[in-house]
């Protein structure tokens, strides 16, 4: 499908974008236009590829460098006045370092949407992506670093490790054990972990039952809901009780749509389900297959919640039950009539989740 056409920069030839459906029809199309136009006549290009090939992402300087006075306050005698001030008040590094405006983004590349489990560096672009949203969303640095671990165990370590120099990890691309040792790991070290997938996720996931049940007009105490995969959905078992659900059943992975003992009121579909003969309602939830952005009014994704959760688990270095089922309300609120949830580039989105998070008066800030 050509999309756009322009003029060469003589103006004798065009310029040609086409929207292809993968790799292997990129490649046929290449073959037969140099069949027919001669490889010396044409450059056929990948747009996402150009993209990818410059990376995404870059790092800033924050402090001037140019004088000899400014370059001696980056030399080793101030670093040795820093540090030996950190030793006396080990609690105010974040006040001396960047720290705290920076997020560690790791995966182990364990669970990648529509790929499963891929070697490590070959998550790095889908890293580079959600980083790009991440800043722009939230002004945080955003690093994101894939780690060759091929167990929970081996990413929990690695995690552990680099924890040191960041406000938070954010895990991405990750498969739910593995996240769970990761979160395991950090909690001791009080450093906030906020995956992606059971955290993010969840909430979108739970923001948009909820408005799937008023739609109908069934209210959450009185919905019968079915949770498809939920060892996928991390916290969001708990999120659907807290928000007035009394009746959840969770159907395996592996079970099918008839070996429910009733009928449901909503299916949440974490993995896949066939389409119900029964007409039942069904939310497309799955995480490893998320609507394009264009396309995140009707169903769930981990940028609805995630730069509002990340914000709160900076200023605060923890992430807690109460922030997640108060994004989950806040995000439900924030749905225009007739959808689910708001669009995930919706002006105010990030602010409005954020200030619901500290709603709380009990709840502790950085200020």
């Amino acid at each position: 499908m050509v999309v756009e056409t322009a003029p060469g920069p003589d103006g004798s030839l065009r310029r040609l974008t086409i929207d292809t459906d993968g790799p292997q029809t990129q490649r046929q199309l290449r073959t037969l236009l140099q069949a027919r136009l001669g490889a010396d006549l044409m450059h056929l290009g990948e747009p996402a590829l150009d993209v990818a090939a410059t990376g995404k992402v870059t790092q800033r300087l924050c402090v001037p460098a140019g004088t000899d006075r400014e370059r001696a306050l980056l030399d080793t005698e101030a670093d040795h006045l820093v540090i030996e001030r950190l030793l006396l008040e080990p609690d105010s590094i974040d006040a001396y370092t960047g720290r705290h405006r920076r997020i560690a983004l790791i995966s182990n590349a364990s669970d990648v949407a529509r790929h499963g489990r891929v070697p490590a560096p070959a998550v790095l672009p889908a890293l580079e992506s959600a980083a790009v949203h991440l800043r722009r969303a939230t002004g945080l640095d955003i690093h994101p670093l894939p780690i060759a671990a091929d167990t929970p165990k081996e990413l929990a370590a690695a995690a552990a490790a680099l924890a040191p120099g960041f406000a938070a990890v954010c895990l991405s691309q990750t498969h739910p054990a593995h996240a769970a040792a990761v979160r395991a790991a950090l909690k001791p070290a009080g450093t906030p972990v906020v995956d992606t997938n059971g955290h993010a996720h969840a909430v979108a996931t739970a923001a948009a039952t909820v408005n799937a049940l008023r739609y109908k007009g069934i209210p959450p105490h009185s919905a019968c809901v079915v949770l498809a995969g939920g060892n996928r959905g991390g916290d969001l078992s708990g999120l659907l009780l807290a928000a007035g659900i009394h009746s959840l059943t969770l159907l395996d992975s592996g079970a099918g749509l008839d070996s429910l003992a009733g009928p449901a009121d909503l299916i949440v579909d974490l993995i896949g389900l066939p389409e119900p003969s029964d007409g039942t309602l069904v939310l497309r939830a799955d995480p490893r297959d998320v609507p394009p952005l264009h396309a995140t009014t009707q169903r769930p994704h981990a940028l609805h919640a995630l730069p509002a959760l990340l914000t709160a688990a900076t200023r605060t270095r923890e992430l807690t039950g109460h922030d997640l089922r108060a994004a989950v309300w806040a995000l439900a609120q924030c749905a225009r009539p007739g959808t689910l949830l708001p669009a995930v580039d919706d002006p105010g989105l990030v602010q409005s989740l954020t200030s619901a998070l500290f709603a709380d008066p009990a709840r502790p800030t950085d200020g």
